[in-house]
This record gives structure tokens, sequence and C-alpha cells, in this order.
């Protein structure tokens, strides 16, 4: 150190001394300078005003000379001018020569020839006024050369003086430069010692700049570290202008170093939180410590919102606040936790209170135990059941307490929870106030953050009153099943009794009415056989309503023409009416020609029961049915029917009771006519039993009212068309909108619709589409899937975006598979693939505009085959009626079995011949053994192959879903066998 420091200080003090000398001789040099400068300043002003003298005496000379002369007072134009101008500079000389004696003196000279001068020109000119000649005369001389002028050699002598005395001072001569000698000489001397030293100093430095080398490199790499920090640093003047940030800020705010250097720290902060900082950061500069930590958000470039915690520290200069030096921390994920673990706090405190609330409130018994059967928790209940405080058992097991708790009832449960961590349901009762209390426990595993088990809760509900109820309705169904059972038994019983006689009875008076006889005998034998024919209706009255009791009597479902039903039973009971002088009439409205799907046999029952009360119990008048449509959709027909007689009417007390069961409308042993009065209770069983209503009036012309009303399906029977007469076409009125871009599809397409009625008007691409919809009102369009400029499936889109529901029908020469799904999910009613059939696209337009129910032809299609999917069996329906009579089952299960194969056989062969009528046969038969054993979705698909083979509707498609049914049956018929042998073997 102090080899390195030696030249440092030598070249310091020579340096210093050498500054110090030449500050002296600057100085010394700088007054000698000053002092000569103003002596030549000096000198020169009093040889300019001694110039301006001699000037101005010339120049007032020849003034008065040439006023003298010539008179011409223009030349004394100036006069007091020039005498002024005189008279200064002479003043100024005395100014400039004050304090020194020998010029005063010569200065003085001067003025008083200045001023004698000035006389004699005044002289002149007042006598050259007075007399001409003699100022003439004066300013003549008669001497050659004319004598010296006194005051211009006076002039001459002060001027070589000053010009004498200004060359000496402006001279060259060396000894007026020795004063800088020893300057030089002195310098020579410090040159050598700075040399010296500088050459010292520079190899000093040499090692210095590898220093500072390595010490540069250090410092990029402090640099580089703070660089890389996972902070961000950074520093602001004491207004808060960023005067440094390193590169981390751009990920902490999205802006770059460049970005902030020179702005102020409210760019990042809303103005809320900038009044917050700077009141804290003030204070802190002010009278706070010299660091602090403060939390607040920021607001990223992006606008996003972002906690940080910065870590301020003051920046002081001798004792002087200069800034601040920041570092700043990305929180926001841990201040999110921290929110979100607040929010949980939160949310787990109002849980436990709500917690809290549920066990100090809950009728129920709530416990918890550790894994040795130690209570952790017990609730309010559970303190006033057992009377134990929650103090006493927490702790505690049920083995303290063994008179109270029984430990032996809950042990086993206890070990199984904790053992197999499964949930355990028991009953047990608990004597409460000496009275017998029925509880249900649950008791399940309790799991810590780790899931493993350490605990189990247990909740005791007192099921006390619902023990009672079961009991009370297990004894009244036993005492129900009992009672059906033997009514059931009895009603069999009495069915095969009476059947057995009345079935000699009927075939021999039929055998006798064939034999010749007496009249009157034959009149016995028809009263006999009229009597034995209304005994077995009633035993079908009986045997019909048992069943329905018992809810074993099961509603077919077939199409039928309602109206069929109503005119036949019409004419069975209109000759009786007629024998008794009674009118039968008949009202039929027209949309009762419709064939529906419903149980012809039960609506032909209601109908001869109520027609025959109506007979039996009118003496004279008329009786009317009425029926008509109630309602109708696209599912279901309402029919109405209306029963009118003239009758002996029905008291008020009975009016309500009448239906409801055996009730019979004279009673006692004088009543006029006969009857059971089971007939009307179960008509009105009947109607319910179809999801109809049934009310009985008044009539106010006298005698009674029946109306009822009963919902069927609708029949997709197609009525055959008569042969005489024109056909209606199926798109009469119709105005259909055709996109089509191909010239020989519109031509097709537009002849086929026009032929059936429709008026058609042609678009050539969606666009235009588009745009006649905007225009024209259309029943349906029919879109082509690839046109120009837009395709069907834009403008589609298009079409639905805009709100419109006006049926689309996809038309497309593509039967790719998927095609159809593509078309639906854009917004499509429905889907034909080109060459189209014209009945096949009438019938799709018919269904889209709601004309006619969609063909039910999807079991299996040349796009959508299904082959795969597996039949389900469902035996509910048959497990009801044989009551787990196994071999009754088995027995069902076999002759179904049996009998379905040659089903199938026939049912295929008479489809391959094209009959019909015997397809349709063989279908009903199949579907009625199929409601027993239900096989899904076989059931469904026989159902749908009998309609078409009646309707004669969709026939090509009537085989091949036999084939699939087939197929579909032998998959069932596997499972159907191991359900068998299950059924055996249990």
């Amino acid at each position: 150190m102090k080899k390195n420091s030696s030249p440092i200080i030598i070249v310091f003090v020579a340096a210093i001394v050498s500054v110090t000398w030449f500050a002296w001789q600057a100085w010394t040099a700088d007054a000698d300078v000053i002092r000569i400068n103003e002596r030549v300043r000096l000198a020169n002003d009093k040889i300019r005003q001694l110039e301006q003298v001699a000037y101005m005496v010339k120049t007032l000379e020849s003034a008065v000379r040439g006023y003298v002369i010539t008179g011409d007072t223009g030349f004394l134009v100036r006069e007091d001018q020039l005498e002024t101008q005189l008279r200064a500079p002479v003043q100024n000389l005395l100014i400039m020569t004050r304090g020194d004696a020998a010029a005063e003196m010569q200065m003085d000279s001067l003025k008083a020839a200045v001023l004698k001068r000035i006389v004699l020109y005044n002289y002149l000119i007042d006598a050259a006024r007075d007399n001409p000649v003699m100022a003439g005369a004066m300013i003549q001389t008669k001497r050659t050369p004319a004598p010296a002028d006194g005051l211009m050699q006076l002039i001459d002598r002060n001027l070589q003086r000053e010009h004498a005395a200004l060359s000496h001072l402006l001279g060259t001569q060396w000894f007026n430069r020795s004063p800088f000698l020893p300057s030089i000489i002195g310098s020579i001397v410090a040159a050598i010692i700075l040399l010296a030293g500088l050459y010292r100093i520079a190899s000093n430095l040499r090692k210095v700049q590898a220093s500072e080398k390595q010490l540069r490199t250090s410092e990029e790499k402090y640099r580089q570290l703070i660089d890389d920090a996972s902070a961000t640093l950074f520093t602001t003047n004491r207004g808060g202008f960023f005067t440094y940030v390193n590169k981390k800020a751009f990920e902490l705010t999205g802006y770059t170093a460049q970005e902030l250097i020179g702005k102020q720290y409210g760019i990042l902060v809303d103005s809320y939180v900038q009044r917050e900082l700077r009141e804290f950061y003030e204070n802190q500069s002010f009278s706070g410590p010299t660091e602090t930590t403060m939390e607040f958000p920021i607001r990223m470039k992006n606008g996003k919102k972002k906690w940080v915690e910065q870590h301020v520290a003051l920046v002081e200069k001798n004792g002087m606040f200069m800034g601040f030096q920041c570092v700043v921390k990305d929180i926001h994920h841990k201040r999110e936790a921290d929110e979100r673990l607040t929010e949980t706090k939160n949310e787990m405190d109002i849980l436990h209170r709500r917690l809290e609330s549920i066990l100090d409130n809950t009728t129920s018994i709530i416990f918890i135990k550790d894994v040795h059967g130690k209570y952790l928790l017990v609730n309010r209940r559970f303190e006033e059941v057992f009377g134990i405080s929650q103090k006493e058992i927490i702790g505690r097991s049920d083995k303290d307490f063994p008179n109270i708790l029984h430990p032996g009832n809950h042990a086993l449960t206890d070990r199984t929870v904790i053992m197999y961590e499964k949930p355990q349901e028991i009953e047990d009762t608990i004597e409460i106030n000496n009275e017998t209390h029925y509880f249900f426990i649950n008791k399940f595993p309790l799991r810590d953050h780790q899931l493993r088990v350490y605990g189990l809760c247990g909740i005791a509900t007192d099921i006390t009153q619902r023990i009672e109820v079961e009991n009370k309705l297990v004894e009244s169904r036993r005492k129900t099943e009992n009672a059906k059972r033997a009514q059931e038994v009895f009603m069999a019983n009495m069915s095969h009794e009476l059947r057995t006689p009345l079935n000699g009875i009927i075939g021999v008076t039929n055998l006798m009415q064939q034999m010749e006889g007496n009249p009157q005998l034959k009149e016995y034998v028809s009263d006999i056989r009229e009597s034995a024919n209304n005994l077995l209706v009633l035993v079908d009255d009986l045997l019909d309503f048992s069943r329905i009791r018992t809810g074993q009597l099961h509603l077919a479902k077939v199409d039928f023409d309602p109206r069929h039903v109503i005119l036949r039973v019409i004419g069975k009971h209109r000759e009786r009416a007629e024998a008794k002088g009674l009118a039968m009439h008949c009202d039929l409205a027209d949309g009762v020609k419709n064939h529906v799907m419903g149980d012809p046999t039960r609506l032909n029952q209601i109908l001869d029961n109520l027609l025959d009360n109506a007979v039996k119990f009118t003496e004279t008048g008329e009786v009317r049915l009425s029926v008509r449509v109630a309602a109708a959709n696209e599912k279901n027909t309402m029919l109405y029917f209306e029963v009118q007689d003239t009758g002996v009417g029905i008291p008020e007390d009975l009016l309500h009771d009448l239906g409801e069961g055996f009730s019979q409308l004279q009673g006692g042993n004088d009543r006029k006519h006969s009857g059971t009065g089971l007939g009307l209770a179960l008509t009105r069983q009947l109607i319910l039993l179809q999801h109809g209503k049934i009310d009985i009036h008044h009539n106010p012309g006298g005698g009674t009212i029946v109306r009822f009303a009963i919902p069927f399906s609708r029949s997709f029977h197609v009525p055959e068309q008569p042969a005489t007469g024109p056909a209606r076409p199926p798109l009469e009125g119709r105005n259909i909108l055709l996109a089509e871009d191909n010239l020989i599809n519109q031509k097709v397409a537009i002849r086929t619709l026009q032929q059936a009625g429709a008026t058609v008007t042609l678009a050539e691409n969606g666009l235009e589409a588009l745009r006649k919809l905007a225009e024209t009102n259309f029943d349906c369009v029919l879109m082509d899937i690839q046109m120009p400029e837009m395709d069907g499936l834009s403008a589609t889109r298009k079409i639905r975006s805009m709100g419109s529901g006006i049926p689309i029908i996809a038309m497309t020469a593509s039967a790719l598979r998927g095609d159809r799904e593509r078309c639906l999910l854009c917004g499509m009613n429905e889907y034909i693939s080109k060459p189209f059939r014209p009945d096949d696209l009438f019938g799709k337009i018919q269904e889209v505009l709601g004309e006619r129910e969609p063909s039910l032809t999807g079991f299996i299609t040349a796009s959508h085959p299904d082959p795969s999917g597996r039949p389900r069996i469902d035996l509910v329906y048959l497990r009801n009626i044989v009551e787990d009579d196994k071999d009754y089952l088995l027995d069902v299960l076999g002759i179904f079995v049996e009998c379905t194969e040659g089903m199938f056989k026939h049912l295929l062969n008479s489809a391959r011949h094209g009959e019909w009528e015997e397809t349709s046969r063989h279908a009903s038969l199949l579907r009625n053994s199929l409601m027993i054993v239900k096989i899904h979705p076989l059931s469904e698909m026989i159902q749908h192959i009998e309609q078409h083979a009646r309707s004669r509707s969709n026939l090509d498609s009537i085989v091949p879903n036999i084939h699939l049914a087939v197929k579909i049956y032998n998959d069932a018929q596997v499972a159907l066998r191991r359900e068998m042998e299950e059924i055996r073997n249990n």
C-alpha cells in the first residue's frame, strides 16, 4: 500500500506546489497586467483626448476664419457645440491626470492655452460683426513662413510623451519578461517531478484497470443476480419516480424496465391505493422507521389486479433523505390462498354454528366415539334421554354405564364400523320414562384429513310412531290379504259351480228350441234361455268386478273401429226396446269414423250395461245414445258418450251412491225391476280403469242422463279409399320453397310437387332461399345440401338463428352414414335421399306439416342397422299373476317358448307371400303372448309390424323387421332359458 501511494504523494505534492506557484505567479502577473492595462488604457485615453483637442482647435479655427473671410454665418451654426466639444476633452484630461503633479501642471497649461484660444476666436467673431476689415487683417500674417502655433506645439508635446509611455508599456524587451523566467524554470522542475510521478501512476493505473475489470465483472454478475432475482427490485427518488428497475418487473407488472424508468409509481396502482401509499411513505420518510413492509394491490399493464408485498428502505445521503429502495414480491396466489382460507374459516365457523344448532335442537340422538369406543361428543338429546351429562361421558365408554347404555347391544356394530370401515344400521329399544321407544341407529366411520378412520358417528332416530303404524298396517294388510284370498277362492269356486249347470241349461234349451212342439212350451224354453243368459252375464260381471278389485283385470290395446262396437250394441238392444214400445236413437258425430287403439270388448261391456239399464228402467219414451269426439291431438282421441232415457229417474239421496258398489235403484221385496246393482258399479270401474270419467245426472225431461268419456290412442289404420270419385291431391294448397341448384333435379322435383297439388317456388342457392323466405310465407322448405354461394346446412343454421320455425326437409344425393344426424343437428326436421319416391316425399312433407303420424319403420334401415341390441326380458307382470307359484311360472314360460317359435314361422311365411291379413293375425297372436312375457324391444317391434300390416303401410319394411325380430327373439330365448333354469334351482 505504501509502495503504491508514494508516487501519488509525490505527484500530489508537486502538483500542489506547482499549482500554488502558478497561482501566485498568475495572481501577480494578473495584477501587473491589470496595472499595465490600466496605464495603457489611460495612455490611450489621453492620446484620444489630446487628438480630440487638436482636432477641435483646428475645426474651430477653420470655422472662425471662414466666417471672418466670408461673413457667412453658416460657419458659426455649430459654434456653441464646437466650443463645448473643445472644453470637454480638456476637462477629461484634467481628470485623467489627477494625482500626477507634473501631468496636472501640463494639463493646466493646456487648459489655459485652450481658453485663451477660445477667447481669441470669440473676439474675432465679434470683431467680424462690427468691423469685418479689421477682423480680416487680424487673421492674416505678414511673416512667411507663419509663426508656430503654441497651442498645437503644447498638444504635440503631450502626445509624444503619452506615445512614449505607451510604447514603454507595450515593449517586448527581455527585462519586461523577467518575472516569468522563474515560473518557466519552476514549471520545468514540476513537469519533471510530475512525469516521474505519472509514470509511477501509469504503472499503478494498469494494475487499477485490471482491478476495475474484475470489479466490473463482479458488478455485472451482481447486476445479473439482481435482474434474475425472484423479487422485483427498484429505486425511486423522493417524488416516487422510478430511477432503476430490474428485469423481473416485467413479469410482475407487464411493463418493461424502459417503460417504467422516469414514470411515477401511480401508473401501477389505483387512485385510492395511491393515496394510502403516499400517506404511508410520507410518514416513513419524515418520522417513521427506515424500513417498512406493506401489502397492497397493483394494476398490471393488461388491467388485471395483483397483490404484492413491498419492502421499502429509505435512501439517505449525508443525512438527507434522497429516495426509496424497494423489494417487491408477488403474493397474489398467497393472498388468494389466504382469502380462501379466511372464507373457509368463516364457512367452517358458520358450519360449526349450524352443526351446534343441529346437535342442540334435533330430536335424534347423536354421538361420536373414537376407535376405542370412548365418547368424544354427545348432543343435548343424548343427555336428555340417558340422563348423562356431556362432562360425565366424554372420555368414557358404554362399559362405564352398563345399566343405561347396554354395551353388549352395540359392541359388535361398533367393531364392524371401525374394522371394516362400513356403515351399519340397527334397530334398538330404549326405555324412556318407563315407556319402550324404538330407535333406528345409523353408524358410520369418520375419517381425518389423511382418510384414516379415527372414530365413528351414530345417529339414533326415534321411530316408535312409525313402528306402531307399520305394525297396524301389517296387521291390516294381513287381514285384507286373507279376505282378498278368500274372496278370490270363493269367486273361482262360484264361477266353476255356476258355469257348469248354466252350460247344461243353455245347451238343453237350445236343443229344445229346435224341436217341434207346443208354442207355449217354446215360449217357456225361450224364457229359460234368456234367464240363463242373464245369469251368465251376471257371473261374468262378478268375475270382472272381482278382477278389477284385485288388480288382475288387464285391458287390451288393439286397433278397432268404435262405430262397429256402438252399432252392434245398439242393434242388440233395439229389438228389446221396440218390444216395450220405446224409441232407440243413435247419434254418431262425423269424427267418430276414425279407428282408435283400445279395448273394444270393455267398451262393448260398458255400453251394454248402460243401455240395458236404460231400457230396463224406461217404460215409455225413448233411449238415446250420442257419441262425439271431445278432444283430439296427434297421439290421443277423447270419445264422449251420453246415454239418455225417459225412465223412472234416480232419487236425489241415491244419486251420489250409484256406481260406488252394489247399489240398487229399488230395494225390498216389492221392487218392480230386477237387478243386482252390479252393472253400474262395474261400468264405473271399467271407465276409471281406462283413465276415463263418468257422471250421472237427472234428465230435465224425466229419466236419467249418464255421461262418460274415455281417451283412446290414435290408430295408424289407413281406411281404404272408395274406388269412385277423384282422390284429393296429398299436397293440395301447400306453398313449398325448393332450394336446388341442379337443373334436372329442379325439373323433377317441381313436376312431382305440382302433380301433388303444391305451389312451388325455386331458389338456386342458400342465399336466394333466405331472400325469398324473407319476402314470402311458405309452408315447407325442401333444402339441397350442396349448393353454390351458400350450402343447405349453412342456410338452415341462418334460418334457425333468425328464430324461424318453418319445417325444413333435407334433400341430398349423398347416403353416407351420419348425413341424417348432421341435417337434424343443424336444425332440419327430416331427411330424404335422392332419388326419392314421390310417396316417401309426400309422406315426409305431411309428417313435418302435422297432417299424419310419423312412420314407424325405424327398426332397420340401410344407414342405421342395429342388429346388436341386446334384448331385455321383463317378467314382472307374469310374476304378479302367478304370485310366487314357481311351478305355474315355469309352466307358463315353457308354453311360451314352445308356441312362440311356430308363431314366428307363420308370421314370416305370410309376410313373404304378401298375405297381410294373415300377417296381421299372427302378429296379434304374438303381441298377446308378449303382453305376458315382455321382451324389449321385441314387444314394440311386433306391435308396429301388426299396425303396418293392418293399415297396409310401409310394407317393404315388414319382412326386414320380422327378420330382425326373429334374431332378437333367438337371443332372448337363450336368456329366457337361463332365467328358467335359475327359477328351477331356487
